[in-house]
């Protein structure tokens, strides 16, 4: 591994440019961008819409059902990433791989550690935002400047900022509404969730919904767990469910039946192909889920089609119909 280090160290660029990153550094990176890892899958992500072919390396598996939306990216070597619960890249595969940028969430645990780790084996890392939605303009912004991808960069941009717009006009409204108080279900048995302050339940707070749980955070990744009574006495009008398992599995359970929401029927499964809406990752597919959740939980304010043809078009560049 150290000789496969320090190759990477002293293999030279031709020709730098500085960037700025969202918290001020100034970093100097190659003038020709084609090779980018992110060390966590919501950046990997946004580089995916942006172009697969600049994924240089993945933080995890793409499955089978993904393959047509993620192009030449689903192929390439996994690395992982530093995503909590103690993850770590694979820096023999980084040498490996040699990307010419690292993208790395900036909010992270333990942020310095990491970019102490990564900056010794000589790779240009930009710490970049992605605490909300609205960071995703930045971001392709950001692609932009790396690759020089202008018209990308528009294409994206542009559709991004409609759904925020479509958004923010729809808050007023929203805050007329009663609010609908959820349960958020996350793992198979649905006893995992998310406390209010969670990043993970942020496609909520724009979509009029209150959290039925009254609960503390433990940590950035989520997942609390949850009791059986605790969840009996949110009960909550909806559950908003992660998992199908969990779905098909719920009304016949004894222990679920007196909730409101079990009784009336009203539990949703969060659509998640090609990758899930609301989070898991937090990526650009929460321009759908907000609009998802607003017509889940207020049908006559957002009625019609939720776009998936057009959204999977412009980020996936895949006709529905195909």
């Amino acid at each position: 591994m150290k000789l496969l280090l320090l190759a990477f160290v002293l293999t030279s660029t031709l020709g730098a440019k500085t960037i700025t990153d969202d918290y001020g550094r100034v970093v100097e990176v190659p003038q020709i961008i084609t090779k980018i890892y992110a060390a966590s899958p919501p950046l990997t992500m946004s580089v995916l819409a942006f172009n697969p072919d600049l994924i240089v390396a993945l933080n995890s598996p793409f499955t089978q059902e993904q393959k047509p939306f993620v192009g030449s990216a689903f192929d390439k070597p996994v690395a992982g990433g530093f995503f909590g619960q103690g993850k770590t890249a694979n820096f023999e595969v980084l040498a490996a791989t040699k990307p010419d940028v690292i993208l790395l969430w900036g909010k992270m645990n333990g942020v310095e550690n990491v970019l102490e780790k990564l900056e010794k084996i000589g790779i240009p890392v930009l710490l970049v935002r992605n605490d909300t939605i609205y960071d995703l303009i930045p971001q392709f912004e950001l692609l932009r400047n790396l690759t020089g991808d202008d018209s990308r960069a528009n294409e994206l941009i542009s559709y991004t900022r409609q759904t925020l717009t479509l958004i923010d006009s729809l808050q007023t409204k929203l805050a007329q509404q009663k609010s609908v108080r959820y349960y958020f279900a996350e793992g198979l048995d649905g006893l995992s969730s998310e406390c209010n302050g969670s990043f993970h339940l942020e496609p909520f707070t724009y979509s009029g919904g209150l959290n039925a749980l009254e609960c503390e955070m433990t940590s950035n990744y989520g997942m609390e767990k949850m009791s059986m009574e605790r969840v009996l006495l949110s009960n909550p009008d909806v559950i908003i469910a992660m998992e199908s398992t969990f779905v098909n599995g719920v009304s016949k359970d004894l222990r679920w039946k007196n909730l409101k929401a079990v009784s009336e029927n009203k539990i949703f499964l969060v659509p998640s192909m090609p990758f899930n809406y609301i989070s898991r990752p937090p990526s650009f597919m929460r321009l759908m889920g907000i609009r998802w959740l607003i017509h889940t939980f207020y049908p006559q304010l957002l009625e019609g089609s939720l776009e998936e043809e057009r959204f999977q078009k412009i980020f996936f560049k895949v006709n529905k119909g195909e």
